[in-house]
């Protein structure tokens, strides 16, 4: 299905006609025909094992006898068969572009409905592909661009995250009190039911290095019996959010929110964000809020404030959330107290051990072209040293030693 440019799988159905739709709606009565057309990586190599991220740039020719240049990100599977397999089964190219080219919308609108402007991520667009795909806005030209993840999040970074997603969360939450349900099956609780058994092979595959390693770091005699007790029923534990309780202060939540799935964008030589736009939405879901804000807080920023400031960054989480449910009429009564929302950490804990598990490792890990997403799942020769690279590199050790202290002293394996 694909072939090799350099070190970018093109797929072999790719090619420039597919894109006159979307150019002839972007230049209008103008637009000429595409001149030159080129695909390159859209990452660095290592920097992404599920998908294949492509920039398309255009050299577009327009009636006025002027040439614009113009790109876009195209995302695209991998030929990994395990991984076609949970596509079948749930659609995550189509679940993802529905949510850029309707629920988006629906929620950035309820937003100018009350006076605000607030973007959420780039602008989607469809096209007449043979193959799964998602194609977006190239947000670069706008100045956007990653925060090293190896690096992690800043203090200011994280807090602009926070905000976005506070913003997020509080119209989703508000859309569901007034609206109901969403239609969306991918959002229904036993949609996500189909992949269950793929994400039991990867978990049980990750669990045995992780387990293997977890004498490595600092403290693990405080939480090893815990750990071997949790982590045969971390899936269930976390499939058991796919049905929201009713008690919780739920919303759609991102699901996959961690460094290289966020953008930001600055102005002039400040290193201080002034917007930032959430992308890859393959995973959202209706569920407790504390699901995002644990993944997010413990997969994605520096070491040094990761833990230390946790509890203010759910204070300036909660205090942007208020505020903005507020402004949605989102009903007093059911706008949670911070008290509450610290319960609700407390109570899904288990999201901490996920990422721990599932998340972290390929996040702290050196880049490597070598990486890939078969080698990161499956048990094969070839994988054995990355999956061991991951567990045990010194990055990943001082992380997840202090985390899994914190999580322990938390009472977050008590599940």
């Amino acid at each position: 299905m694909t072939e090799e440019t350099g070190t970018v799988p093109l797929p072999t159905w790719l090619n420039a006609n597919l894109f006159e739709e979307v150019l002839s709606k972007r230049y209008g009565d103008n637009y000429a025909g595409i001149k030159s057309f080129k695909p390159e990586a859209g990452l660095k190599p290592g920097e992404n094992y599920s998908t294949i991220m492509l920039r398309l740039k255009f050299e577009v020719a327009l009636k006025d006898h002027t040439i614009e240049n113009v790109s876009y990100m195209l995302k695209t599977p991998h030929d990994f068969e395990m991984y076609r397999e949970i596509l079948r089964k749930n659609n995550m190219f189509a679940v993802e572009r529905d949510v850029f080219l309707h629920v988006v919308p629906e929620l950035e609108q309820m937003y100018r409905d009350v006076g605000l402007e607030v973007t959420f991520g780039a602008k989607a667009y469809e096209i007449d592909a043979p193959d799964e795909y998602v194609l977006l806005q190239d947000l670069g030209p706008l100045g956007f661009r990653n925060v090293d993840r190896l690096e992690g999040l800043d203090m200011a970074h994280t807090k602009s995250v926070l905000r976005k997603m506070a913003q997020w969360h509080a119209v989703s939450a508000t859309r569901l009190h007034f609206k109901g349900p969403y239609a969306q099956n991918y959002l229904q609780p036993t949609y996500a039911d189909t992949m269950k058994e793929n994400i039991e092979q990867v978990a049980e595959t990750l669990g045995k290095y992780f387990l293997k390693c977890l004498p490595l770091y600092d403290g693990h005699a405080e939480y090893s019996d815990a750990v071997h007790k949790i982590q045969p029923h971390i899936v269930d534990l976390m499939y058991a959010m796919n049905t929201p309780d009713p008690q919780d202060f739920n919303a759609l939540n991102h699901g996959d929110c961690w460094t290289n799935n966020i953008m930001f964008r600055y102005d002039g030589e400040s290193n201080k964000p002034v917007e930032t736009y959430f992308v890859d939405l393959q995973l959202p879901k209706v569920t407790s809020v504390a699901h995002d804000l644990i993944y997010f807080l413990l997969g994605s920023t520096k070491f040094e404030i990761q833990l230390s400031q946790f509890d203010y960054f759910i204070k300036y989480y909660h205090d942007q959330l208020v505020e903005h449910l507020r402004l949605l009429n989102y009903p007093a009564a059911k706008t949670p107290t911070l008290r509450f929302l610290h319960t609700q950490l407390l109570k899904y804990g288990r999201v901490g051990y996920h990422t721990v598990l599932m998340l972290c490792p390929p996040v702290l890990l050196d880049r490597t072209e070598d990486a890939n997403l078969t080698d990161f799942i499956t048990e094969s020769d070839n994988g054995d040293g990355l999956k061991m690279a991951m567990y045990s590199n010194a990055r990943y050790k001082k992380h997840v030693s202090a985390i899994l202290t914190w999580m322990n002293n938390r009472g977050a394996f008590q599940c």
